[in-house]
């Protein structure tokens, strides 16, 4: 497990490097769950670069889970046309529908209820729980799949698959600023490995 001193190093890194997305802007605790959600479902399968620009348009058109609850089948389409795979926008729309109707407007906090909701698995479900929540998980994504190869210098079939590396991923600890802590392992995968 890498130490709390290596940690902050990390976090230091972060801080000085982290990209400046749309998604970490968020003006409310409520628009922040929203944006939470929003990049994650967006970010599916899609690189970031190509995710910031329909972000941008889908939050200014669609900026909270009540709007995106309410908007046509049509409009959804096109705002999410060029992201491809558009059961992500559907099941987007169903999960806000649910979020107002059962939740009062805001994400569940716990895994069993994330998972429940539409497009939502286990990878998604640790995001939010990490970056909305500072819940003291790590999401395994590409970019700290990436990472945990690198550091741990796994090549043989055995190692570098999902199952083992869900196991690994603990090394990386945890953080006070979890939330931080997880984009900046997310970071480190995606600017320097």
């Amino acid at each position: 497990m890498i130490s709390s001193s290596i940690s902050n190093k990390i976090l230091q890194w972060y801080d000085n490097n982290k990209r400046d997305l749309p998604w970490r802007k968020p003006k409310s605790s409520q628009q922040s769950q929203y944006f939470t959600l929003v990049s994650e479902i967006m970010l599916q399968q899609t690189q970031v670069k190509t995710v910031v620009p329909y972000f941008t348009k889908f939050t200014e058109e669609l900026p909270n889970f009540t709007k995106l609850s309410n908007v046509s089948e049509k409009k959804l389409y096109k705002l999410w046309e060029g992201l491809g795979y558009y059961s992500r926008a559907s099941n987007l729309r169903k999960t806000a529908n649910i979020i107002v109707d059962k939740y009062n407007k805001k994400l569940p906090n716990n895994l069993k209820e994330l998972k429940e909701l539409p497009g939502i698995g286990d990878y998604t479900s640790r995001a939010i729980l990490s970056l909305e929540f500072n819940k003291k998980v790590i999401p395994l994504d590409g970019n700290i799949e990436r990472l945990l190869k690198r550091v741990l210098l796994l090549k043989k079939p055995n190692e570098i698959s999902k199952t083992y590396l869900m196991k690994k991923v603990d090394f990386f600890g945890y953080s006070h600023r979890q939330r931080d802590y997880v984009q900046s392992l997310m970071e480190l995968g995606a600017l320097v490995c």
